[in-house]
């Protein structure tokens, strides 16, 4: 059965709890209210703030840390020897990087030294020959041209003894047949003349002796130009291997690839006693402290922008860090015309999109922070706003 008692109690003990019930729904309601004000008043704010910086910044989410990415190949093809470096490392101008098997490229380099000293040793041969026959040569010219000259004056004398002898002769002859003369003097100017004729003929044999002695003397010496021509051959020909050997000492030098810069090992392709092709990329490598920030921004913001402005940088990797830097190139050309697939618009349907330009931000390095590839958020104030 019910109680009875409940029933019967007055209203006006009631009223105390209705009234505490009503104010406490009365304190929710304002509280919602005030929360709802609040958060209304926070997105105002909040939007306002947004507006206020969509109006007065450039800001732009689509930005990374760059770098020039140096890649690293070989002139030569052969097999890895040596690769001291990894993915991470930090080299100095001049560091190992790869080493390249060169024990067929060096004895190469010393199959072209022993050619080498092998002409310079004939070449000394020829010069000690040809100053030997320039010396020998030279005097049998001396004395030949001698004789010549001695043979000539003994055919000159020994003609005009003879023309004198033919003159007596033919004298005495026409006198012989008036007996003015006797036989005897006919016989012996003719004895006379036939002495003086076997002189001439001896004195002209003599000469052409000579002459052919100094002939000889002078073909002799023709071996001096033979041998100055094979000397010019052999300097020719060591030329030509001294050539292959600075070649050659390229190629052992190209065996052995250092680094250009300092900077870090920011990627390698190839692994110890791989082998090798001309021209294969083997690693990557850059500059740390050379880096700068890419973005692309719209075209309807250029109006805005100037090399020489500052620029609010915000990495990903370090929100608690403030950067700083300034434009320092903005792009003649908008990113879609160095697409490699084009836009064709054959049917006349045409929808326009922004298009956007890159600029180029310069940024220092912080304490090795900042490296390439990273998230940015740029900044930049427009002027005036």
């Amino acid at each position: 059965m019910p109680d009875d008692s409940r029933l019967d109690m007055p209203a006006s003990s009631s009223a105390p709890f209705a009234g505490r019930a009503r104010r406490t729904q009365r304190a929710r309601q304002v509280l919602r209210s005030g929360i709802v004000v609040a958060i209304a008043l926070i997105l105002l704010v909040w939007a306002g703030n947004w507006a206020f910086n969509q109006w007065s910044k450039i800001t732009e989410t689509d930005a990374r840390i760059t770098t020039d990415q140096i890649a690293v190949s070989s002139r030569i093809s052969g097999w890895v020897t040596e690769l001291p470096v990894i993915e991470g490392d930090r080299i100095v101008a001049g560091d190992l990087l790869i080493a390249i098997d060169g024990r067929d490229a060096k004895l190469r380099l010393d199959e072209l030294d022993a050619r080498l000293l092998a002409i310079g040793s004939q070449r000394a041969q020829i010069s000690a020959e040809t100053a030997m026959i320039d010396a020998q040569t030279k005097s049998r010219q001396e004395a030949a041209a001698a004789r010549v000259k001695a043979a000539r004056v003994g055919v000159t004398a020994s003609r005009e003894q003879r023309d004198l002898a033919r003159t007596d002769y033919e004298r005495i002859k026409s006198l012989t047949g008036t007996r003015v003369l006797s036989q005897q003097r006919l016989d012996q100017t003719r004895t006379e003349l036939s002495r003086n004729d076997e002189r001439y003929q001896v004195a002209v044999a003599n000469l052409a002796t000579a002459q052919a002695d100094a002939r000889e003397a002078d073909a002799d010496r023709q071996q001096i130009l033979v041998n100055e021509s094979l000397l010019e051959n052999l300097r020719f020909q060591e030329a030509q291997i001294a050539s292959e050997r600075d070649r050659q000492v390229l190629d052992i030098e190209d065996r052995t690839i250092r680094s250009p810069l300092n900077g870090v090992v920011s990627r390698t392709f190839i692994d110890k006693g791989e082998f090798v092709r001309p021209g294969q990329r083997l690693m990557l490598i850059h500059d740390p402290d050379n880096i700068w920030v890419e973005a692309n921004i719209k075209e309807t913001e250029l109006r805005h922008l100037e090399p020489g402005m500052p620029v609010r940088l915000h990495v990903d990797a370090f929100p608690d860090h403030a950067f700083t830097g300034t434009v320092e190139r903005i792009g003649q050309a908008a990113t879609s015309e160095f697409a490699l697939l084009p836009n064709p618009n054959p049917s006349g349907n045409f929808t326009k999109v922004t298009q956007r330009l890159p600029i180029r931000i310069s940024v220092t390095q912080d304490q090795g922070m900042l490296r390439p590839g990273m998230m940015v958020v740029i900044e930049i104030d427009i002027p005036g706003r």
